[in-house]
């Protein structure tokens, strides 16, 4: 049981959050988990400019795009928002 638990710890430090990123999940209501899920299991991601890359996740007819700094682990979460309009 110790083992799962540490597992689960070593899975939650790969993923930094910016105070901005915070900030923004609390403001625009969006789950950490959802950020967390998208990140490590992205519907689809664009390819990394300035170590900057974003990571999509459809949620319903919304997308969730992530923006992560870092290309190897640990990443870091700069920002995360619901975008209506794209569509893949």
């Amino acid at each position: 049981m110790g083992c799962m638990r540490k597992e689960k710890e070593e899975e939650k430090m790969i993923i930094k959050f910016t105070k901005h990123a915070e900030d923004m999940l609390k403001e625009r209501n969006i789950d950490r988990n959802l950020v967390e899920s998208a990140v490590q299991n992205p519907d689809w991601k664009e390819a990394p400019k300035n170590e900057l890359w974003c990571a999509f996740k459809r949620v319903g007819v919304k997308v969730l795009r992530v923006v992560v700094k870092g290309e190897e682990k640990p990443y870091t979460v700069i920002t995360a928002y619901y975008n209506k309009r794209l569509k893949k």
